[in-house]
C-alpha cells in the first residue's frame, strides 16, 4: 500500500488538520486497542488524517471508519524487519505526530520518531505498581526521555513517569466510553448462557495473574456453599487454561462459565443483566471494564487499590481486600442482601461515568498534539 501523495507545506503551528500516526502491536480487542478504536475515528471526524500501524489482528478488531490501516509483516515481536517497515512508512506518510501504544511500539516507534525529529507522544496504560526492573522497561524509559509528551490514563501511570523522568512533559487523560451505544444496549444473556433465577456474578477482562482470578474462583467456591449463584468470566489470556483446571478442581464446572472474548455490545448487555460486577485486580491503570460497568448501572465489588479509588468511592462501590476470600464473599453477599442500597450506589456510579465521553477525551488529545507540533 502506497501512502505517498502531494503535500502542501504549511508551518505546523497554523495547521488545522494533522496527520497522526498511531503505532500499536495489535488490534486484538484489549483495553489499549479499544481506546485507540474510540480515539482514531473521532479524530477523523474532527478533520484529521489518522493512520494506524499494527502487527496482529484479533478476534474483535474495532471498527475504524475513515482510518487508514497498515499491517506490518513480522515473524516475531523481535523481527528487525519491523523497524525497517516502520522507517519506510514514516518516510512516506510524513506524519505531524507519532503516537505510540504499548511497550514494544514505544521502543520501536520512539527510536524512529527521534530519528525523524517528529513530535512523539507515549501513552501510559498502567500504573507504577505494574513495573519491575527489566531491560525492556529500562530501554523504554531511556528512549522515552526524548518523547514530546507522556499521556497516562491514571494518576498511577503519571506517578511512574514522574519517578523516572521528573522533568518530562506529562498529562493525565482518563479513558473514554461510547456512552450513547452503552445506553442504547438492552440487557440480555448471550445465547450460550441459560437463564437462571440465581444472581449473576460477572468478571470481564484479560485472564492474567494481576487480575487475581484464582482468588475469584476461590470466592465462587465459598459463595456456592452459602447461596445459589452463576459466575461468568468473560475474556481470554495466558491464564485461561489454568483457571479452567482450577474451576474443575473446585467443582464449579456447572456454576462458573468462561466465555472467552465477547463483542462489546454483548458485554454491556451482560453487565446490565448481572447482579454484581467483581474486579479483584492487584493493580490497574484506568480500568475500562469497571468504567463500562459503571455506565451500565451494574453494582460493583472491587479491590481496594489506588486505581479504583481514583474513579470510585464508598458512595458508589463496595471495596474489599483483594486477598481475603471470606471478606470478598461477604461483600458480594451484601449486594444480594440489600438491593436498594446496591441500586443507589449503582445510580451514583452511573452518573460519574457520564463525564468519560469519547468526544471529550479526543479533544484533550487534540490539544496536546497541537501544543507539541
Amino acid at each position: 500500500m502506497d501512502f505517498s501523495f502531494p503535500r502542501v507545506m504549511v508551518p505546523r503551528i497554523y495547521r488545522l488538520m494533522m496527520r497522526i500516526l498511531n503505532i500499536i502491536p495489535s488490534l486484538s480487542g484489549g483495553g489499549a486497542e479499544s481506546q485507540l478504536g474510540y480515539l482514531a475515528p473521532e479524530l477523523v471526524r474532527m478533520g484529521h488524517e489518522v493512520y494506524i500501524v499494527y502487527i496482529n489482528d484479533g478476534p474483535y478488531k474495532p471498527e475504524l471508519p475513515g482510518v487508514v490501516l497498515y499491517k506490518l509483516k513480522a515473524s516475531s515481536n523481535y523481527d528487525p524487519y519491523l523497524l525497517w517497515q516502520l522507517f519506510r512508512l514514516i518516510h512516506r506518510i510524513k506524519p505531524d505526530i507519532i503516537h505510540t501504544w504499548i511497550l514494544q511500539m514505544d521502543i520501536l516507534g520512539g527510536i524512529l520518531a527521534r530519528l525523524y525529529r517528529i513530535p512523539w507522544i507515549i501513552r501510559e496504560p498502567s500504573s507504577n505498581i505494574a513495573y519491575t526492573w527489566t531491560l525492556k522497561h529500562h530501554l523504554r524509559v531511556l528512549i522515552g526521555s526524548g518523547a514530546s509528551a507522556i499521556v497516562s490514563n491514571s494518576l498511577g501511570g503519571d506517578k511512574y513517569w514522574e519517578t523516572k523522568l521528573p522533568t518530562s512533559c506529562r498529562y493525565v487523560i482518563a479513558n473514554g466510553l461510547p456512552l450513547p451505544e452503552i445506553d442504547s444496549t438492552l440487557p440480555y444473556l448471550p445465547i450460550n448462557l441459560e437463564k437462571s433465577n440465581a444472581p449473576i456474578v460477572l468478571y470481564v477482562g484479560r485472564m492474567i495473574k494481576s487480575k487475581n482470578l484464582k482468588t475469584l474462583l476461590e470466592v465462587f467456591a465459598t459463595l456456592k456453599n452459602k447461596t445459589k449463584i452463576v459466575g461468568i468470566l468473560c475474556g481470554d489470556g495466558p491464564q485461561r487454561t489454568e483457571l479452567e483446571v482450577l474451576r474443575h478442581n473446585l467443582n464449579l464446572d456447572l456454576n462458573v462459565h468462561i466465555t472467552g472474548y465477547l463483542p462489546p455490545t454483548h458485554i454491556w448487555a451482560l453487565m446490565k443483566q448481572a447482579s454484581v460486577f467483581v474486579s479483584l485486580s492487584k493493580y490497574e491503570g484506568c480500568p475500562n471494564t469497571i468504567m463500562e460497568a459503571m455506565a451500565c448501572g451494574c453494582p460493583l465489588v472491587i479491590s481496594d487499590i489506588s486505581a479504583h479509588r481514583e474513579i470510585l468511592d464508598d458512595d458508589c462501590a463496595l471495596f474489599t481486600d483483594k486477598s481475603n476470600i471470606k471478606q470478598i464473599a461477604s461483600t458480594i453477599m451484601k449486594v444480594f442482601q440489600n438491593e436498594n442500597a446496591s441500586r443507589v450506589r449503582s445510580a451514583i456510579a452511573r452518573q460519574k461515568a457520564q463525564v468519560w465521553s469519547i468526544s471529550e477525551m479526543s479533544k484533550k488529545y487534540e490539544i496536546i498534539y497541537k501544543q507539541h507540533l
